[in-house]
């Protein structure tokens, strides 16, 4: 019997190995641009920065020197408290070629999403065929934007996101970021979002790409304002209007640094991370359950065999499990050295992380599936939102949902 549960859960795990194998192997790489210059569409791409002040030179500096020949940067200061918005003046007034559009946002109007708010406005400033929202905490190699609209053009595609090198830093990043990032990739290891027939739908929000036209036909952010995880909500609307979207894989265009400490990663993720299975409490359980499966039990059945060695006599049924136990750890290595292929500054020792990263992660799921079912408000950068299970914000009690003041803006550009 127990040779039995030990042969089933090392199938599971090689199962969802060839999951993520599947994953890569798929992933649709981005071609190096052979268009000319004149041939290239004038572009705008829009920078949120909201309290960014460690973050957001790095991000404009990689912008300004894109290899590019039209283009403008529309940065707004999402209401910062730090020098977020001094360092960005400082830099549009250095740029020679004065690129940089700086907008001074607003705090967003209730029922709104703190981002879609500042988004929605700055759309208001571009003057680009083509939009590239990118967050402040990224930064791009020199070939991000040509590489990037060139696909998007030659694949005529109207709404073009790409799965990022992660940087990894402190020791809570790398403790706990390479597990849960690397569970995502089982949500759709065939890429069907990349399918037009397919229902599935989702972006990755660090940098999308896509059409004026189409983004604004569809009402833009505005579509998307109470939506706590917008970059997937914007994406489901583009497909369901009938729109062509893809993920690309974008490790050669970009990379970011999400998160810099445990508090502002705690912070993070709790805000989304049960929205991310659609706030279903059966989802919740069985994702952890197959998580703890793949992650954790390979090191108890790799204690229990060593115990039984040290203390027990050598059978063959000791050996046969000692051959499962090497196939679940190695896999597990295998795993491991795949998915570090996006994540800079993991080593191999970070291995032996894994099963305390998901303890980690598990905790991460609990907390923001209690937020959600009990009302809890969620904090992120000073901003406070109650999640509900349809994965929207509520809107202040007794306030309506409002319109931030670019409305008249989007509405004119859309009748043009």
């Amino acid at each position: 019997m127990l040779l039995s549960v030990f042969l089933l859960n090392t199938l599971f795990i090689l199962g969802l190995y060839g999951l993520t194998l599947a994953f890569y192997v798929l992933l649709k790489p981005v071609e190096t641009s052979r268009k000319y210059d004149k041939d290239l569409p004038f572009v705008s791409i829009l920078v949120p920065a909201r309290n960014e002040e460690g973050k957001i030179a790095r991000c404009l500096e990689s912008l300004l020197a894109q290899d590019y020949p039209n283009f403008e940067l529309v940065v707004i200061d999402d209401r910062s408290t730090d020098r977020t918005g001094e360092i960005i003046a400082q830099i549009a007034a250095n740029d020679p070629d004065k690129r940089i559009k700086f907008v001074h946002g607003e705090d967003a109007p209730s029922g709104w999403i703190g981002k879609c708010n500042a988004l929605a406005y700055a759309v208001g400033h571009a003057s680009g065929d083509w939009f590239i929202f990118t967050d402040a905490d990224t930064f791009h190699h020199k070939n991000s934007v040509r590489d990037a609209v060139s696909h998007a053009m030659s694949n005529k595609i109207d709404l073009l996101s790409f799965v990022p090198m992660q940087e990894l830093g402190s020791f809570s990043e790398v403790l706990i970021m390479p597990v849960l990032l690397s569970a995502f990739l089982l949500g759709d290891p065939f890429h069907t979002v990349n399918d037009p027939k397919a229902a599935r739908a989702y972006a990755y929000g660090q940098y999308i790409l896509c059409r004026r036209s189409s983004y604004l036909a569809l009402g833009g952010h505005h579509s998307v304002r109470d939506e706590i995880v917008e970059d997937h909500a914007l994406a489901r609307v583009f497909k369901e209007k009938g729109y062509k979207i893809e993920i690309c894989d974008g490790k050669s265009l970009y990379s970011v640094r999400m998160y810099t400490d445990l508090e502002s990663l705690w912070l993070g993720w709790t805000k989304n991370l049960y929205s991310f299975i659609e706030s279903n409490p059966l989802y919740l359980i069985l994702l952890l359950a197959m998580e703890f499966t793949v992650v954790v039990m390979p090191w108890i059945w790799l204690f229990f065999v060593a115990s039984i060695w040290v203390n027990g006599e050598w059978t063959e049924f000791l050996i046969r499990m000692s051959l499962l136990v090497m196939v679940q750890i190695g896999t597990l290595a295998l795993w491991f050295r795949r998915t570090s292929d996006h994540f800079a500054g993991v080593k191999w020792y970070h291995f032996f992380l894994t099963p305390f990263g998901l303890l980690a992660v598990t905790a991460l799921y609990l907390h923001s599936a209690y937020l959600v079912h009990f009302g809890g408000q969620v904090n992120w950068k000073g901003r406070r939102y109650v999640v509900n299970k349809s994965r929207t914000i509520q809107p202040s009690q007794g306030s309506l949902m409002e319109t931030p003041r670019d409305a008249k803006l989007v509405s004119r550009d859309v009748t043009e």
